[in-house]
């Protein structure tokens, strides 16, 4: 009876261990080197604030998608020289990312002076994360988007046309 009882209740916390591990999005070493920085977190109510005043520049054919994200987390530096930062410097996101049960990088390019990875988190036959890692001599970018989304509907985001203008924002 008490096996049953502890396997009940750590089962009811499957659902929401069903969402991609969060990986740390860290890079202060980086950061200080930038030119210009942007790094954003939305999750629970901020996202939730997010998504509902965005609606207006999200087409409605993927709302449904977004509507499961959980949590977004972005990272995107600029630099005024190429070779601020090394391909060294993500080692540690990527062997995070390595040991982490679920994901698997699903497309690694890598060109002269650039690369880029996707890795995705595989929970039961659904997508439930990505991660991209999208590294140029003068621009890095990181993208963590927590939550579940089909393959289909990723396929939609990606090739969609979402403007957020956020200037434009009511105060």
């Amino acid at each position: 009876m008490k096996t049953a009882l502890i396997t009940a209740i750590a089962l009811s916390f499957l659902p929401a261990l069903a969402v991609g591990q969060k990986f740390e999005m860290k890079f202060d070493s980086i950061a200080a080197k930038a030119s210009s920085k942007s790094e954003v977190d939305l999750d629970g109510p901020a996202l939730q604030v997010a998504a509902a005043n965005g609606k207006q520049f999200v087409p409605k054919n993927l709302q449904g998608a977004l509507a499961s994200v959980k949590e977004v987390h972005v990272r995107n530096y600029e630099f005024e020289q190429p070779g601020v930062y090394s391909d060294q410097d993500l080692e540690p996101l990527r062997k995070e990312v390595a040991a982490a049960t679920g994901w698997s990088r699903v497309v690694n390019v890598k060109e002269k002076n650039e690369s880029t990875q996707v890795y995705i988190h595989n929970q039961d036959g659904k997508v439930a994360g990505i991660l991209v890692i999208a590294a140029e001599p003068k621009e890095l970018t990181v993208v963590q988007v927590l939550g579940e989304i089909t393959m289909d509907q990723l396929s939609e985001l990606v090739h969609s046309q979402i403007h957020y203008d956020l200037p434009k924002q009511p105060e």
